[in-house]
């Protein structure tokens, strides 16, 4: 299998993220040229649409997503 093969399956897979991760790219490129502050912009909305398209993708709350990233895990 190579890898536009597995780029294929994970996407088939994970329609929300992917949709999510793309959608939060073409905006920031859309709204800031190139530049190191200008470009972590465009990180964050990439991981922004990621988060977004994931809790679609695992039908979980966006806002129980963000606070089981800073949530301690007690064990």
């Amino acid at each position: 299998m190579n890898i536009l093969d597995q780029i294929a399956e994970w996407v088939r897979e994970n329609p929300g993220k992917t949709a999510g991760a793309a959608c939060g790219f073409i905006i920031g490129i859309l709204l800031f040229t190139i530049g190191w502050w200008k470009t972590m912009i465009v990180v964050i909305l990439v991981m922004a649409g990621f988060m977004i398209g994931k809790s679609r993708d695992d039908n979980v709350s966006l806002v129980d997503q963000i606070t089981g990233l800073f949530r301690r895990n007690r064990d």
